[in-house]
């Protein structure tokens, strides 16, 4: 975890961590944030969740961007990286965290 200190490696890079309004995605997203990325918050259900964590980002004097987007949808996850190339022009780091939170049987 970061130590508080200045020093920023990820600075000038975009991450979009999928699942990012809680839980582990969350924490995923403050810690880049530490280290200088800007972040794209990837939520489904929650916007208001997502917004939490923007402000947290934004607080820490990076950009970030919230998008709703179902990554289990091909059609989603075209426009979520379009929604990306419009307001960054790029991803350089994707971190695939989401699920669906839900126990189901792979056969």
């Amino acid at each position: 975890m970061s130590d508080g200190t200045v020093h920023q490696p990820l600075s000038g890079r975009v991450a979009l961590v999928t699942g990012s309004s809680r839980g582990i995605g969350r924490a995923i997203a403050l810690e880049l944030a530490d280290r200088g990325a800007d972040i794209v918050v990837n939520y489904l259900r929650k916007r208001s969740a997502a917004g939490e964590v923007i402000a947290r980002i934004e607080g820490k004097g990076r950009r970030a961007i919230a998008v709703k987007a179902n990554v289990g949808n091909v059609a989603d996850i075209q426009a979520m990286f379009e929604q990306v190339r419009s307001q960054f022009g790029r991803c350089d780091i994707l971190v695939g965290n989401a699920a669906s939170g839900v126990l189901r049987s792979i056969t």
